[in-house]
């Protein structure tokens, strides 16, 4: 039998038309001269779209990072996360972008999918090497929890003084799961002077979305009535709106590195002045006050005197 694309094999009655070659497995129709054409012009397709190494522009073009679509970060919402980044120490997180302001509101639409999220940390990523990327171990070694005790850590550690320890998780009650997410504490010592909790899923306008904000907001509640007991250390609280802008965090952070020192100072005021006889007024100044006590007289009697002294007892 001629080839189906010989002159002798068309000559002889077999015309593209009425020929029809069932196959042994979908027993459908078959055609040769579509399968020409489509041949052809996959061929020329390839051919005029073949650079000189022999890779397809097309295919190319799909190896750039470009936006493919929009729910893909662009150039302005990765300068935004690169210079927030920059500043925080850390990558920030989906839930802060709801209070970054407007030009945060398309990166608040990509945070709402965790997929649109995760393409948009490996964006900039690519984009900007150089920065910290997304991960829950600080830059100094410190494994944390969540993104956002990571960016509370990143700001403390750079602005603890030398004559404070910054504690990461330190147990509150002995035989009881309580403990904090930080604590400022005196050199040598387990109690905090000052306890941070970080709240990682709501700003401090409390306004819950789900289920586990609420829940994060029971277990704040045990804890600040825990801290409310006389001799308890402080507690401060950072938010989620307060991590979305650098120059607030810095401030809660220095307002609680401040209250930590002053509690220190009184620790030491009063390990020095413990054992000595202060009245109320002087105890809340920190100074001692003089004992109002009406010295002794010694005075050595004579031979005389103390004759006349036992003669009156006998």
């Amino acid at each position: 039998m001629p080839g189906l694309c010989s002159a002798s094999f068309w000559s002889s009655g077999h015309h593209p038309q009425t020929f029809s070659h069932h196959s042994a497995i979908g027993e459908k129709p078959f055609c040769p001269m579509a399968l020409l054409r489509i041949f052809i012009m996959r061929y020329q397709t390839s051919r005029h779209q073949t650079g000189p190494h022999g890779v397809s522009r097309a295919i190319r073009r799909l190896r750039q990072p470009r936006r493919l679509s929009p729910w893909d970060a662009t150039d302005e919402d990765l300068q935004f996360m690169a210079e927030l980044t920059e500043r925080l120490g850390a990558p920030p997180v989906s839930n802060m972008m709801r209070y970054c302001g407007p030009e945060a509101r398309h990166l608040d639409q990509l945070g709402e999918s965790l997929g649109d999220w995760r393409r948009v940390l490996e964006a900039l990523a690519r984009r900007y090497p150089d920065l910290p990327r997304s991960s829950s171990q600080a830059s100094d070694g410190t494994t944390l929890d969540s993104a956002p005790e990571r960016i509370v850590w990143e700001t403390l550690v750079q602005m603890v003084p030398d004559e404070l320890d910054l504690c990461c998780h330190p147990w509150l009650e002995d035989g009881r799961y309580l403990r904090s997410d930080f604590g400022l504490c005196a050199p040598d010592e387990e109690i905090p002077l000052v306890c941070i909790e970080v709240m990682g899923m709501l700003g401090s306008d409390r306004i819950c979305r789900a289920d586990v904000e609420e829940a994060s907001l029971d277990r704040l509640a045990k804890k600040q009535d825990w801290f409310s007991q006389p001799g308890r250390p402080l507690l401060r609280v950072i938010w989620l709106d307060m991590m979305a802008h650098p120059d607030w965090l810095k401030a809660i952070c220095s307002e609680a590195i401040e209250a930590a020192v002053a509690q220190l100072g009184r620790g030491r005021e009063g390990r020095r002045t413990s054992g000595r006889r202060l009245s109320a007024r002087g105890a809340e100044q920190g100074r001692q006050l003089p004992l109002r006590v009406r010295p002794r007289e010694y005075r050595v009697q004579s031979e005389k005197e103390l004759s006349g002294t036992l003669g009156c007892w006998r």
